[in-house]
């Protein structure tokens, strides 16, 4: 590697840094990087940068001016007469923290855009998944309320038909018992006829009449007994059929519900239009017709209005007339008999009697099978009713299901009135529709990274407010030093340009972009007032960038007119720089000021005017002068000088010219 070091005197700490010594070094290494040290630390390029303003030495500089260098701030653009004036009035070290403030607004500016897409690109899902979690948290409570009423309703109604349900078997079990034993009765007394008959036969007294008028009489009750089995099972079909047709009723959809609804809602617009009142009285019994069936589709029905099929209806009518004539057979045939006994009986008084007793158990029996029968339907209509009920609760409860049939609910509820309320809620249901659980987990995800962000637009923008507040500072005190050392640097331009041309006339000028039309401004704050707060602060970064273009400078000698600096002779434009230079020297010295050469274009004449200039600023700064003339040399301290003998060796000469007597000179 290779490096360089270059040590300042600090003990005035013109460096604002506790050192009374600071040297500043670069390292180059063979692969191209490099290193800053500052008295021996690792240190970064912008903080030796700034540190070097601070002191008056500037990258861009007249700290060294070299022989071709001196008319270069001359033929330089006002862009680049900009820069070596920063380091001219001393605000160099504000230009570079400007620099580095707007770097890291127009970085927190991207940021702040960047951060904003995303909030754009997030803000639409994150209210649509709000409204989905709305939506969840609204079936949860519908559900919960759903399940309370369901776990009620189910309950009451399961326990309810569980209670009849036994009643009824209850009361079937009692007179299927009480049919039994009369029943046996019954056929004790058969045999006991049929045993008395045949006694009767063997006597040879037996009348064939009455035996035929008692067998036709038999075979009418077992016609009866037949009939009235079918008219059990038909009608035991019909009230199953009602009760799963109660079961398998469903409720009207919503969409169908609308649609009657605003059926008859027009049709009773329509009747303001009508005149004629049959018509009126006709579309109201339409409407009236409409909203009845309607309603009808809208209430469960009862197992009472539930249409039984007609061939079944028939058939138990048809039964009832077959059982009414065994009836009127049987009377028949029981009057037939009674009248044959009243003839015979002193012969056969007993038979008759047990005959008589048998036919009244017979009539008995038929009245408890009547009644059996009737709650043998009711058994069967229940068990129907209670298995549609738990088919149904195991569809609409799940696992619930079975702890309302293993528990009684401890209070019941008015079912007519809960099931409507059960209906409600299971249309919200579907109306809110499914919503998948993991929508919960995103939208906490994306809510959390929403806030995120949003609290970092928050920062971004405080750090934005804060940044512009250091710049606005920043310029405030730019302008104010710069101003102030700018109109010194004029003043003292003109006095050392009419000092080495004998007169004439010069002046630096600002090009700024102020110069803008009224009306511009106007339209512009009406496009910023429709601008939105991001907008805005691009628009504020470009309104402070750098406000002042460059600097041109108009210089005219002596027995000129023209003021363009490229119509100056090579010797003018030289007696121009060294002017300029040195009103910079004068009003804002640097630390040290190596010259090469810079007189070299210049007549004798001139060189004792320079000479004199270096002499009066010599006061402010260190001087450093590569020379030939001896006017400069002989305001100099101290000479050093280099020879080469007839050997080829280079010697160095110094003088210490104050050491010299007044009386000598460095020409002697």
């Amino acid at each position: 590697f290779a490096e360089v070091s270059m040590t300042f005197n600090n003990e005035d700490h013109t460096m604002p840094i506790d050192f009374s010594e600071v040297t500043v070094t670069r390292r180059l290494y063979r692969d191209g990087n490099s290193e800053y040290l500052l008295n021996g630390s690792a240190a970064r390029l912008s903080d030796i940068q700034l540190l070097l303003a601070q002191a008056n030495v500037g990258q861009r500089s007249y700290s060294v001016i070299g022989q071709g260098m001196v008319d270069h701030i001359l033929v330089s653009s006002p862009e680049e007469r900009k820069a070596f004036f920063d380091d001219a009035t001393g605000v160099k070290q504000f230009q570079i923290k400007r620099h580095e403030s707007m770097l890291k607004l127009k970085r927190t500016y991207e940021n702040l855009a960047e951060v904003e897409m995303l909030l754009t690109e997030i803000e639409p899902r994150l209210k649509s998944l709000k409204r989905q979690v709305s939506r969840l948290q609204e079936r949860e409570e519908v559900e919960k309320k759903l399940r309370e009423l369901e776990h009620g309703y189910y309950g009451t109604m399961w326990w309810q038909l569980a209670d009849e349900l036994g009643i009824a078997k209850e009361k079937f079990g009692r007179l299927d018992l009480q049919t039994s034993t009369e029943s046996a009765e019954v056929t004790a007394l058969v045999e006991k006829v049929t045993a008395m008959e045949r006694e009767e036969k063997e006597k040879d007294v037996q009348d064939d009449g009455l035996v035929a008028i008692q067998k036709e009489y038999n075979e009418t009750q077992k016609k009866r007994s037949g009939f009235r089995d079918e008219q059990f099972k038909v009608q035991k079909e019909i009230e199953m059929a009602k009760v799963r047709a109660q079961s398998n009723w469903a409720p009207l959809p919503l969409t169908k519900i609308i649609e009657g609804i605003e059926g008859v809602t027009l049709g009773l617009k329509g009747l303001r239009e009508m005149k004629d009142l049959d018509a009126v009285y006709a579309k109201i019994d339409e409407m009236l017709g409409a909203s009845t069936t309607l309603v009808s589709r809208l209430q469960r029905p009862s197992p009472e209005d539930v249409v039984s099929d007609p061939k079944l209806v028939a058939r138990v009518v048809e039964l009832g007339e077959l059982i009414a004539g065994t009836e009127t057979e049987l009377k028949t045939l029981e009057e037939s008999m009674k009248s044959r006994a009243v003839t015979e009986k002193q012969v056969r008084t007993e038979l008759f009697d047990l005959q008589r007793d048998l036919r009244q158990k017979q009539q008995a029996i038929h009245a408890v099978e009547n009644q059996r029968n009737a709650v043998a339907i009711e058994v069967a209509r229940l068990e129907e009713r209670q298995a549609n009920l738990g088919r149904d609760m195991d569809e609409q409860l799940k696992e619930a299901a079975g702890d309302i049939r293993d528990r009684r609910v401890k209070i019941t509820v008015d079912t007519a009135a809960t099931y409507p309320e059960i209906q409600r809620l299971r249309y919200k249901l579907e109306l809110i529709g499914g919503i998948d659980p993991e929508i919960v987990k995103e939208f906490e995800e994306t809510n959390a990274r929403f806030s995120f962000l949003d609290g970092q637009v928050g920062d971004l923008r405080s750090a934005v407010a804060d940044t512009e507040k250091i710049i606005d500072e920043l310029d405030e005190e730019i302008h104010r030093q710069s101003e102030k050392a700018f109109k010194k640097i004029n003043d003292e331009f003109e006095k050392f340009f009419k000092m080495l041309f004998g007169g004439g006339s010069c002046s630096l000028v600002k090009m700024s972009r102020a110069e803008v039309k009224k009306d511009a401004e106007d339209d512009l704050d009406d496009a910023v007032a429709q601008l939105g707060e991001t907008e805005k602060i691009a628009l504020r970064i470009r309104e402070r960038e750098d406000r002042v273009v460059g600097i041109d400078i108009q210089a005219t000698p002596p027995g000129k007119k023209l003021k363009a600096l490229n119509l100056l002779s090579g010797g003018e434009r030289a007696l121009t720089s060294i002017a300029l230079v040195s009103a910079i020297m004068a009003v804002n010295p640097g630390p040290f000021v190596v010259l090469d050469e810079v007189d070299a274009a210049l007549d004798e004449a001139n060189t004792f005017r320079f000479a004199g200039i270096l002499e009066e600023l010599a006061k402010l700064t260190q001087f450093i002068v590569i020379t030939h003339n001896r006017a400069t040399m002989e305001k100099a301290d101290v000479l050093y000088g280099v020879t080469m003998g007839d050997d080829g060796v280079s010697n160095l000469l110094s003088v210490n010219l104050s050491d010299i007597t007044a009386e000598a000179s460095a020409r002697h």
